[in-house]
């Protein structure tokens, strides 16, 4: 095994001199990150064709313009930033100073593997740490690109990449980190909190979930299930923000599915050849997750659920088919286990208040996904349901937008990441005050022996 405590100990020497880079400096190092990126592109396209037939390149796209902007706006974000006066700070002044965690470890996953792994490390980049980068093991071709980028960027010395499998991983959880940021599943999420905790690091984690959707009854229908319909199979439904059930109002619920079918198949088998052939719907990572998708739907058929689309499943060539389930309940593992393959529940509804309960009987999911024509229906409905991000007429649109933060809440992610939110999730913001550099102009003090009227001076301050 690679000796992990060296590592972490180089980067824990050279920490402070990354620390006190300049913005001209570590934006010289991101735009040198995407020159690699761009250099290797055709590489990393081919990798992803490799693991999940999609050509890679397509998912680089976000990194282009978070880089930018980033780069555009670094220098701002790292400036001192002044707070409000308040009449107790007595004329002093005060200010947040953004300074690095230190030496941070990034834990990312196989989904859009070069991205998911690079894209954190843009904002670990900007506020100046070092870095520990381990791509999934799953997913074998991109992170030997991830290697290949993080070397002819000539970041080597800032950023250290680490291959392996799960004993990799835990020997990286038990090194003292400043930060954990892990991008995955509830499962190992617990792990690494529990890793942090021994060392009271910060940590990021960004989980996925159940995400649901609502169709109301005045959604365009068809509108609503183009958008479901690209949003599940996107590489086949392996996105933390993919739809994985749909509620649709009873008075359109028959409408909605013979809509959604036919959005499908335009997309994904216009000739009529058979979604086998289909050049545009990605492949499982692997026979052990094509294994659990095809358990999820056997189980949830043997326990009463109707197949309206699909179900065709070949493991040996990590092929599910698009499928579509109604019927579900919650005896059935697909209610609550996040399928992260191509198969999408549908589910009626009465009323609105019925489908908030329905979603509030699972953990808070990463997305929610709102369809109506009424801004009063979905301004409700972002009032009653709790998630990390949300879209209105969309799906997964949420994700990569610089100016927002991105992230979950409790089950399906702690913390933020992107644009100026992963800049400060990956920095420490110290609060300073200061008083005049020459003592004669300080603010007031006041020390003892107190005078009897100070305890009447405090009453009076204290006064409504």
């Amino acid at each position: 095994m690679t000796d992990l405590a060296t590592i972490y100990g180089q980067l824990r020497a050279r920490a402070p001199q990354i620390a006190r880079s300049t913005a001209a400096e570590r934006i010289e190092k991101l735009r040198r990150l995407y020159q690699a990126v761009y250099d290797l592109r055709a590489e990393i396209g081919e990798a992803s064709m490799r693991e999940v037939a999609m050509d890679g390149r397509m998912m680089l796209l976000p990194l282009k313009e978070e880089i930018g902007f980033v780069c555009d706006r670094l220098a701002g974000w790292m400036e001192r930033e002044h707070v409000e006066a308040l009449p107790s700070m007595m004329g002093r002044q005060a200010y947040v100073h953004y300074e690095p965690k230190g030496v941070v470890l990034h834990l990312a996953t196989w989904n859009a593997p070069v991205l998911i792994s690079l894209s954190p490390v843009v904002s670990m980049i900007a506020a100046g740490n070092a870095v520990v980068l381990k791509p999934s093991e799953i997913a074998p071709h991109s992170a030997e690109m991830v290697v290949k980028v993080i070397e002819r960027a000539g970041l080597t010395e800032d950023v250290a990449v680490v291959t392996g499998g799960p004993e990799v991983a835990q020997g990286l959880l038990a090194l003292p980190f400043d930060h954990i940021c892990y991008v995955g599943n509830n499962r190992i999420g617990r792990l690494v909190m529990e890793a942090a905790a021994r060392n009271f690091a910060g940590v990021t984690l960004e989980m996925g979930g159940k995400n649901p959707a609502i169709v109301e009854a005045d959604a365009d229908i068809a509108d609503a299930a183009a958008k479901l319909a690209f949003g599940r199979h996107l590489i086949a439904g392996q996105v933390c923000l993919a739809p994985d059930y749909v509620l649709v109002s009873n008075s359109v619920k028959d409408a909605f599915l013979d809509a959604l079918q036919q959005k499908v198949r335009e997309f994904y088998d216009p000739a009529g050849e058979g979604f086998t052939v289909s050049q545009d719907l990605s492949r499982i990572i692997s026979v052990h997750h094509t294994r659990r998708i095809q358990s999820l739907i056997e189980d949830a058929l043997e326990k009463g659920a109707t197949l309206v689309m699909g179900g065709e499943v070949d493991v040996d060539a990590r092929f599910v088919s698009p499928t579509i389930l109604t019927d579900v309940t919650s005896d059935m593992a697909i209610y609550d286990e996040e399928v992260f393959g191509p198969v999408l529940v549908v589910q009626g509804f009465d009323t609105r208040e019925n489908a908030v309960a329905e979603i509030a009987r699972r953990p808070k999911p990463l997305g929610i996904y709102i369809f109506t024509a009424d801004r009063a229906s979905a301004d409700w409905y972002i009032d009653h349901t709790r998630a990390g991000t949300s879209a209105v007429n969309n799906a997964v649109v949420q994700a990569n937008i610089a100016t927002l933060p991105f992230g979950g809440a409790n089950h399906s992610g702690i913390g933020r990441l992107g644009g100026r939110a992963g800049f400060v999730e990956f920095s420490n913001p110290r609060g300073v005050v200061e008083d005049a550099l020459d003592a004669k102009d300080s603010a007031p003090m006041f020390y003892p022996p107190f005078p009897k009227e100070a305890a009447m001076f405090v009453d009076q301050m204290l006064t409504p």
